[in-house]
């Protein structure tokens, strides 16, 4: 399944979408990217010392990156997990679960709990649906969606996978005016708390 459309999207926004992520890995000693797309987070971990790897189907893509000096797989994420012998000490998945039935997901995560090195994190982000926004039209606008996943919902399928959740929390590469925040605050004083950040994370150990 393909889970990236190539774009032209600016470098500079997912570099800030995902910063606060790179920051989880530093001091990894190899680290697996499932879905690199472009292979934005995976430059930016090599910018920051951290050797890593990054599995993507889509062969466009693979293209795109290699020349920038990224070691990419051109492969299911899936089938790689299946049968690599290599061991990584990090992993990250993002936006990548909502592709999938709750069973597939289970799956996949016992599969990266298979390759990583024990103590390893894992790194799991996907839409908030709590958002209004994201709810109303955002996450079903993409067909190949299957299903959104709070993170109760993340927390149960991993302690099933053999994983400890350390770390949990929401996350957005938009900044929040003030005149926002108050707009915010005053529809969920009204309706409760369904306006906020874009995405959730999950932070999970492997046990």
């Amino acid at each position: 399944m393909r889970l990236h459309q190539p774009d032209s999207r600016d470098q500079d926004l997912g570099r800030k979408y995902f910063q606060p992520f790179t920051e989880i890995f530093k001091g990894k000693k190899r680290v697996l990217e499932l879905g690199c797309g472009q292979g934005v987070f995976l430059e930016m971990l090599k910018e920051a010392g951290v050797a890593a790897v990054g599995v993507e189907i889509d062969e466009v893509l693979c293209c795109n990156a290699r020349p920038r000096g990224l070691e990419v797989v051109q492969a299911d994420i899936f089938d790689f997990l299946k049968e690599t012998e290599e061991k990584f000490d990090g992993c990250f998945a993002s936006h990548i679960v909502e592709h999938f039935a709750p069973e597939s997901v289970k799956d996949l995560f016992k599969l990266i709990h298979r390759v990583m090195e024990p103590g390893g994190l894992l790194v799991v982000v996907t839409p908030n649906i709590a958002n209004l926004r994201r709810a109303a039209g955002d996450f079903w606008r993409d067909p190949t969606h299957i299903r959104p996943y709070p993170i109760s919902a993340l927390n149960k399928l991993l302690a099933q996978s053999g994983w400890e959740t350390v770390k949990s929390g929401y996350h957005t590469d938009r900044p929040f005016s003030l005149r926002r925040k108050i707009i915010y605050g005053l529809r969920n004083l009204v309706i409760g708390r369904y306006w906020g950040d874009d995405d959730l994370y999950v932070v999970a150990q492997k046990i």
